[in-house]
């Protein structure tokens, strides 16, 4: 055990797993991949060791799944059967994550099934659902559950994206249309956006006047109204923009996502505002998150800013 212990110190791992195993923090440097060593080895540590509880287990089962091991994690919760909760959503979803990465569906569904019971508002189970009934041509049956979780989690674009799927065989170039009547049910801004993607009108203010309706009666999700902004920005309404991510703003706790600050930096130079421009820009580059290859795009507004002032291309 030792032996192999020392190797796993070499062997990226999450600190729970980490601590289970011995390894000291700090000790190992992501350098070596175990490859089919490492749940036998993780099986002899947990033989000698055991699990203080259901719970201490159901964290190297989270830790494996992210590791993309999940061998180990299907071995290791085989190997101690009793400590297996099927009522705990964290243990169900992640030996369901695990069996799909392994090719094992039955298994998969079976677990996903028992996370949902546990917990019906969580949307992970109806997404993992609904792919295992689709990839085994269970159609029917993959509509009924993503439809249920849209009934959860109206919003889940992912859940929108996959109905979309399911329904395109069915109404062909007027799945826009029933994407929307069942947007519509809902009041869910991520299926009317979708729907508008989807449906070729012409119209510019098609997939605004979708939204907006939504912004009157209280939505204010932070992606929602990137959706809103840029119905907006296609509809060349730019003076509204400013105002609808300043008051967002004013009411955010841990700040706006940088493409709020964007889209108003956008609106702002069309109306001839370089200086707000510009501090909505100094906005967006503090934002958290903001992808790499976004920079490059901020350096082009933050030229276009001078350019309208008759300044040299510099920033």
């Amino acid at each position: 055990m030792t032996e192999q212990l020392t190797d796993w110190a070499n062997v990226a791992m999450g600190p729970k797993l980490r601590a289970y195993c011995g390894v000291k923090e700090g000790a190992y440097t992501g350098s070596e991949d175990p490859g089919a060593r490492f749940a036998p080895a993780l099986l002899d540590v947990a033989g000698a060791k055991g699990f203080r509880d259901p719970g201490e287990l159901s964290d190297l089962l989270d830790e494996l799944v992210t590791m993309d091991q999940p061998k180990a994690a299907l071995a290791l919760a085989a190997r101690f059967p009793d400590l297996v909760d099927s009522h705990d959503f964290r243990t169900q979803l992640s030996l369901g994550v695990a069996g799909m990465l392994a090719g094992d569906h039955d298994l998969a569904e079976t677990c996903f099934r028992a996370a949902q019971g546990a917990l019906p508002d969580e949307p992970a189970p109806y997404v993992n659902l609904v792919q295992i009934l689709m990839h085994q041509e269970r159609f029917g049956e993959a509509e009924v559950w993503a439809e249920a979780g849209l009934d959860a989690d109206r919003n889940n674009t992912r859940l929108w994206d996959l109905l979309t799927r399911l329904l395109s065989s069915q109404f062909g170039d007027y799945v826009g249309a029933e994407i929307q009547r069942r947007a519509d049910k809902r009041d869910a801004w991520a299926g009317l956006a979708l729907a508008a993607d989807l449906t070729t009108t012409g119209d510019r203010y098609f997939k605004l006047n979708l939204l907006e309706r939504l912004y009157f009666q209280g939505e204010r999700e932070h992606q929602f109204l990137i959706e809103l902004t840029a119905a907006y920005g296609v509809a060349a309404d730019y003076a509204k923009i400013p105002q609808i991510v300043w008051q967002a703003d004013r009411l955010a706790q841990k700040g706006l996502p940088w493409q709020l600050h964007v889209h108003a930096a956008q609106a702002q130079l069309a109306l001839g505002n370089t200086a707000e421009a510009r501090a909505a820009l100094a906005k967006a580059r503090r934002a958290e998150h903001v992808p790499e290859g976004v920079q490059g795009m901020l350096d082009e507004l933050a030229t276009e800013c001078d350019e309208a002032d008759g300044a040299p291309g510099t920033h």
